[in-house]
């Protein structure tokens, strides 16, 4: 528990300290106090001010609240939710009657906790569901719940557009209502919001799919993702294609704008030319990753030096049927 006392030239048996929260991160957006006061005389009440501000000096303040009291040991309750991932520092400010100000040390710094976190599905390099109606999870940080509860919308989007969307849900758990299509790259976003209009809105960091496990009725090759690459979130541009019966021998290369070969992703360095019928390129449910590292690039060339940024081309070929291509941007490194 943080503790001490200030002692002023003037009245050196004068002291005001604050108590409060012994963690990095404070555990609550209304996090708790308590002030004590010593030897500021017998006039009452005592006036008591709590201030919090974003710097040691205090000179940017985001809260600078007064209130009076007859008791030396007080309760302080911050009723106002706290800015979300601030480092703040706290104090307490006392005077009795006609005496002096009292400051307490400087308490802090102290962590806000963050109003809102993603969970599940939500990892950097993508997600694999293995359900049309997946289950997404998040958590908020705690609340007084005098001015609480948090309520939730999710929603859940493609490149197109919301494809669900559901309001006013009170837990932090919520099974999408609607079949998700498969082979289709998904985000998903949640605002939380309290009764007196304080809000917030986290997106998911990374695309999710969702698994179809059925054999592929024709042969697909799917836009590359993330595209533009890279992304605040991949650091490489992943590769989806079906293939449907009997399956074939498959090419993958990355050319540049003129036609050129600048790098082959198939047959990689196992070799694999032969694809069963089937889909490729997902990540395995369960594994984090909607994208599986095989069929990536990362901008290089075959010679692995990085490419200059521009847009190129993915071409795919299966046996001897026409090459579907697929446009690329690559934003460099």
């Amino acid at each position: 528990m943080f503790l001490a006392a200030v002692v002023t030239p003037e009245l050196r048996a004068q002291s005001v300290t604050l108590e409060g929260p012994t963690s990095a991160v404070l555990p609550s957006l209304t996090p708790t106090f308590t002030g004590r006061v010593v030897g500021l005389g017998a006039e009452r009440p005592i006036r008591y001010t709590v201030q919090v501000a974003t710097g040691p000096d205090f000179q940017t303040l985001v809260l600078d609240s007064t209130f009076t009291s007859d008791e030396t040991v007080v309760p302080i309750q911050i009723t106002r939710p706290l800015l979300s991932e601030a480092v703040l520092f706290f104090r307490l400010r006392a005077r009795a009657g006609g005496g002096s100000l009292v400051d307490s040390p400087v308490f802090g710094p102290r962590t806000v906790p963050t109003w809102l976190t993603l969970i599940s599905p939500n990892s950097r390099t993508g997600d694999q569901v293995a359900t049309r109606r997946p289950t997404f999870v998040w958590r908020s940080a705690r609340i007084l719940p005098a001015i609480g509860p948090w309520k939730y919308d999710v929603e859940v989007t493609t490149r197109s557009g919301a494809v669900a969307v559901t309001s006013g849900i009170t837990d932090t758990t919520f099974q999408v209502n609607v079949d998700l299509e498969t082979n289709a790259s998904y985000r998903w976003g949640v605002r939380a919001y309290l009764p007196q209009g304080e809000n917030v809105r986290v997106q998911s960091i990374s695309t999710f799919g969702v698994a179809d496990p059925a054999l592929p009725t024709v042969t697909l090759f799917f836009q590359n993702f993330p595209n533009p690459f890279p992304s605040p979130s991949a650091g490489n541009t992943c590769f989806w294609f079906d293939i449907a019966a009997p399956g074939g021998r498959v090419a993958l290369d990355i050319l540049d704008i003129r036609g050129n070969l600048v790098r082959t992703l198939i047959p990689s360095a196992d070799g694999q030319t032969e694809f069963p019928a089937g889909q490729y390129g997902r990540g395995a449910p369960g594994t984090g990753t909607n994208c599986d590292g095989r069929f990536t690039w990362d901008g290089t060339g075959n010679d692995r030096r990085t490419v200059a940024p521009g847009v190129y081309s993915a071409r795919f070929r299966l046996g001897s049927a026409a090459p579907i291509f697929r446009s690329i941007v690559f934003r460099g490194r």
